[in-house]
């Protein structure tokens, strides 16, 4: 009897190993159409989800599989494009796996994705991919370039400050048209939570963290260029996304071979996120936002494209607000749609664009005595032609920007005067620029290695706008694969419209330099950059020097990133000089990531940097008319710091793909996991005689998912 057990056991054994492998799969999986890597791409065994990889930032991947793989399948799949289904019995030990995206070539000379001519000399390239798998941008364009070392941002926002410059002087650009309002839930100081832009339809975003490309006008410190998608999709698409704050849809439709529509819409309730962290959003009241976005995309032939985007979007908020004559609540309403149409006309040699764009918005602000009522107009027109040499390119147009902001309310007489029954004075501002300007600009690929870029920009002077030139050089040294140098300068101009709080232009004059080198080999990455500026605006000058410091390290399944920044800046006002807020020794970012096989990735992202200057109060003084106390200030000799800011947020994410027509991201993230009480403002009582700490928000939990089918 055990002699047949015996035989048995050894049969069964000999009948499974027929039928079962130990393979070591490695591959490449890459864009059909140009041949880019896909980092991020997931590869799995369709009769096991847990058997799985995920492709690197070089788009490669190694797979052990050690179980029966009789016609088993290999699943290849990437957002944005179409799966790929090998059998396991028909893959070699190296394989390269090309992606089709949803696009539909329509012949050799097809109109493809535009290009900026000043591409070599960009700091920082995203892709649709890079801002969802950065856990630091929590989907959001503006918010994954806040994630940057030259990002000097310091607050909670998406408002950028790139390199100690102030948020108006960076250029936002969308589809080569300018956005001067891209923020949601924005304050009377124009900090906002969230950029209005959708991912779901960015191909691309290009920084310059300084010295923007001329071939942009009207951006003084930094620029941000981003393009909607390009290709007609080959089928449909639709994501539903529901978390604690968001109800959205997107879809993606061919209409017929030269047509597509994108559509998507998305309503913001508070109650189910603020009712969840009410410890951490006390001050918040609520909030509401409704948008609706199209795109369309038509080629009427093979060289000649026409794209229509259009957004819109409502939006509210109401939180509580102290100073120290007033308690109560402040109260935001806003309203705006933009439009932005494209014409792309492929030549031999060449590129013809004429970009159009319309915005019209709405904003109220209006707390205790001050109400304040902005309504904004802007229109846009740009025409441009680059043409194509062997050796070099050429690239001049010209561009016309009118833009008038009507500013009207009632705000305090006395800044220390805020109560109900304090004096208030009455305002109407109109202001309006007329911006015509022309440029050229010219790249030299002086050798295979070596790129030299230079250009101008001038304005046209009307209606008292002052006569400016712009002008800057880019130097692109590339030694090798590894080693990368680029030397920047140049002299800008930007006319900035008044807000709610500034009721005059600003004309901004910036003189800049820098050097920057990045190293990159396989699994590790080392940037640095050093940089001075010279900002003129108004009766102010602003000098700033500042270094950077950015490495990334990717160990499977760990990826480790750091960044360092310490950046000076001095305001001199024509009286004193002192420092600005951007102003730090120290400002650290550090991210830990952890990628399990079954698409499960774990990121913890840490950050540090030294608090803020402000000026303390020393005294205060009774007003006997309006019976309030005002402050008197310490100087700026006397000036003193805000603690140190540190935050720990951690992010959960989940792939999980069902089957080849329907797939969830499943996500999680807890904010200041610590709890930590990061100090944003100084606030006193009415008679300045005890201060107290304003907060950061404190932990927040949000989690959603987002359903692809």
């Amino acid at each position: 009897m055990k002699r047949h057990l015996i035989i048995i056991i050894i049969l069964f054994i000999s009948l499974v190993n027929a039928y079962t492998q130990t393979i070591q799969i490695e591959g490449k999986i890459i864009d059909a159409q140009n041949n880019e890597v896909l980092p991020g791409a997931n590869i799995f065994l369709q009769s096991d989800w847990s058997i799985g990889a995920t492709t690197n930032e070089n788009g490669t991947f190694q797979l052990k599989i050690n179980k029966p793989i009789n016609n088993d399948t290999l699943i290849i799949s990437y957002i944005g494009y179409r799966d790929s289904f090998i059998p396991v019995n028909s893959v070699s030990s190296s394989i390269t796996v090309k992606l089709e995206p949803f696009a539909e070539l329509l012949g050799e000379s097809v109109v493809t994705a535009r290009r900026i001519i000043a591409e070599e000399f960009t700091i920082k390239q995203m892709k649709q991919m890079d801002i969802y798998l950065n856990p630091a941008a929590k989907a959001d364009p503006l918010l994954a370039i806040n994630a940057m070392p030259a990002s000097t941002t310091t607050d909670e926002s998406a408002s950028i400050s790139l390199r100690g410059s102030r948020p108006d002087e960076t250029g936002i650009y969308l589809n080569d048209v300018p956005i001067y309002d891209a923020i949601r839930f924005s304050q009377l100081n124009g900090i906002g939570t969230f950029s209005i832009f959708n991912t779901d339809i960015i191909e691309r975003m290009h920084v310059f963290v300084g010295n923007p490309p001329l071939e942009y006008g009207n951006t003084a410190s930094g620029l941000v260029s981003l393009q909607t998608n390009n290709q007609i999709p080959t089928g449909s698409s639709n994501t539903l996304a529901i978390s604690l704050a968001n109800f959205g849809a997107f879809t993606s439709r061919k209409l017929n071979n030269k047509t597509s529509l994108i559509a998507f819409g998305n309503y913001q309730p508070s109650q189910i996120f603020t009712g969840l962290n009410q410890d951490a959003m006390r001050d918040l009241e609520n909030f509401n936002s409704f948008d609706l976005g199209f795109h369309i995309i038509h080629n009427l032939n093979h060289k000649l494209r026409f794209k229509l985007f259009n957004y819109s979007n409502m939006e509210g908020y109401k939180f509580n607000t102290r100073v120290p004559s007033y308690t109560g609540i402040f109260d935001m309403n806003k309203k705006r749609n933009f439009t932005i149409a494209n014409f792309i006309s492929q030549q031999d040699k060449g590129e013809i664009t004429v970009n159009a764009g319309y915005n019209i918005s709405e904003e109220n602000y209006k707390y205790s005595i001050t109400d304040i009522g902005v309504n904004k107009q802007d229109v846009y027109l740009s025409s441009a032609y680059q043409h194509f040499f062997k050796k070099w390119s050429i690239k001049t147009g010209g561009s016309f920007d009118y833009r008038i902001s009507d500013s009207k309310g009632t705000k305090p007489y006395y800044d220390y005067a805020q109560d109900m029954h304090h004096p208030t004075i009455s305002f109407n501002s109109n202001q309006e620029y007329y911006l015509p300007e022309f440029f050229i600009y010219t790249k030299f690929n002086i050798t295979d290695n070596l790129i030299l870029g230079t250009g101008i920009r001038k304005n046209i002077v009307i209606n008292h706008t002052p006569n400016y030139w712009s002008y800057q050089g880019n130097l692109n040294y590339k030694i090798n694969s590894k080693h990368n140098f680029t030397l920047s300068a140049g002299h800008y101009n930007r006319l900035s419209m008044p807000n709610a709080e500034q009721f005059e232009s600003t004309h901004f004059e910036s003189d800049q330099y820098s050097l920057d080198y990045q190293f990159t080999v396989d699994n590790f990455e080392i940037q640095t950059s050093v940089f001075t500026k010279n900002v003129e605006h108004a009766n102010y000058n602003d000098k700033i020097i500042g270094g950077e410091l950015y490495t990334k390290i990717n160990i499977k399944p760990f990826e480790f990133q750091f960044s360092f920044t310490t950046i000076d800046v001095e305001i001199n006002d024509g009286t004193e000089k002192y420092p600005s807020k951007y102003d730090l020794d120290y400002f650290i970012r550090s991210v830990l990531k952890y990628k399990l096989k079954n698409f499960l990735e774990i990121s913890t992202i840490y950050i540090f940097r030294q608090g803020s200057y402000y000026l303390p109060v020393n005294d205060s003084f009774l007003d006997s008319e309006t019976n309030t106390y005002y402050p008197s200030y310490s100087n700026w000799d006397n000036a003193t710091r805000l603690s140190d800011y540190h935050k720990i947020d951690l992010s959960i994410s989940k792939y999980w793909v069902i089957n080849s027509d329907l797939a969830l991201v499943l996500y999680a993230n807890i904010s200041n996991l610590l709890n930590s009480d990061n100090v944003m403002s100084i606030n006193y009582n009415e008679d300045y005689t005890s201060s107290f700490n304003e907060l950061y928000s404190q932990r927040t939990i949000y989690f959603g998912v987002n359903i692809i089918f």
